[in-house]
């Protein structure tokens, strides 16, 4: 069940965010961006994976309650009564209402199809909040945040995914990146905005959230998160210097590394969200996550155990590693290496700073 719900989750956000990129693109004239080729079949198959994927949630808590009232029962009474069945169920009248509109649009009305096929994207969006972990625990901030969180990281990586995998070409492109780059900003504004919000709604202790699977997701997704910084100054500034310099320079490459990027942070995301953030007086050692116990005892954690820094050798001589794995990855862009030697840089980047912080770490 739990691998049905990460995947579900995955694509759950994947379809948001080629919705949300495929309508924000159809807002934006021809001229401040590159030609590009998306069918409407595109669109009206990821309407429809959203109500699906997103019954998942709704299909464990049947089978959770089933074993109590019978399955009959739970059928009724999850979508009736519960909030995670409720919220299912506004997804599905958005969803009916934006297949309508695509099958009845004409792809010669872009502004207008665009326009309200981004509203229903947004309603999609709030009706997946009402049912998060962050709105059970606090119904106005955790849906709040979570829906801005959501609706940003949509917005950013759709736009780069449909750039990236459907342009037919690079016209235009320092007249996209001029809007985009500013988009970009905020939406990473909005991102670590509504993060925090939600780290202070399920996370009471960041370092010691490290100590469960829920942390550690957490944190290894926010150490994913210095490649991309990396490349979105890659492609926000030095793409154009290079564009305006060789017109026949192709930045797609460059972008689509960028969002192979932010496919993993969606997966990890997927992942992680399925752990309990959860621990507080009810932590023991068995609920210490393996990665954890990769690098510490877990036999003597329990709900009192505290996290701190306490560096030793080993990570000075990590400290210097990860500076020299930096400057890798930045050489590798400077010498114009293949795409993939800079993206496995990056990911060993990752590895090196979390093993660092991992080693330099007790409990």
């Amino acid at each position: 069940m739990i691998l049905l719900l990460v995947v579900s989750q995955l694509l759950l956000y994947l379809c948001l965010a080629v919705l949300t990129g495929s309508f924000i693109l159809m807002i934006v004239p021809e001229r401040y961006r590159p030609d590009i080729k998306m069918k409407k079949s595109y669109l009206i198959v990821a309407a429809i994976v959203i109500p699906i994927v997103s019954f998942v949630p709704v299909l464990e808590t049947i089978l959770f309650v089933s074993d109590r009232i019978g399955l009959w029962q739970a059928l009724q009474m999850v979508p009736a009564t519960y909030t995670v069945g409720n919220a299912w169920i506004f997804t599905c009248i958005g969803t009916f209402l934006l297949l309508v509109f695509l099958l009845v649009a004409r792809l010669s009305e872009k502004r207008i199809l665009g326009v309200v096929g981004l509203c229903l994207s947004f309603w999609l969006m709030l009706t997946i909040a009402l049912s998060s972990h962050a709105a059970t625990v606090d119904a106005t901030i955790g849906v709040v945040a979570d829906f801005v969180h959501l609706a940003a990281a949509s917005i950013w990586v759709g736009v780069i995914f449909i750039i990236g995998w459907c342009s037919t070409n690079h016209h235009n492109w320092k007249a996209f990146l001029k809007w985009f780059t500013i988009v970009a900003v905020g939406c990473l504004f909005s991102i670590v905005i509504s993060g925090l919000l939600l780290m202070g709604t399920l996370v009471d202790d960041y370092m010691k959230a490290w100590l469960v699977s829920y942390g550690q997701g957490l944190l290894i997704k926010h150490l994913f998160l210095l490649p991309l910084f990396l490349y979105a100054l890659i492609n926000g500034f030095l793409m154009k210097y290079l564009v305006s310099k060789n017109d026949s320079f192709n930045p797609l490459p460059w972008l689509r590394l960028e969002g192979i990027i932010l496919f993993i942070i969606f997966t990890i995301t997927a992942i992680y969200s399925q752990q309990s953030p959860a621990y507080g007086n009810y932590l023991s050692s068995d609920m210490v996550s393996p990665l954890f116990q990769f690098f510490h005892d877990a036999d003597q954690i329990n709900a009192n155990s505290m996290v701190y820094f306490a560096p030793g050798e080993n990570s000075i001589y990590f400290f210097f590693l990860n500076i020299v794995v930096i400057g890798l990855t930045i050489g590798s862009f400077l010498k114009k290496l293949p795409l993939s030697i800079s993206f496995l840089c990056s990911c060993l980047v990752v590895l090196c700073i979390y093993i660092t912080l991992m080693i330099s770490i007790a409990v």
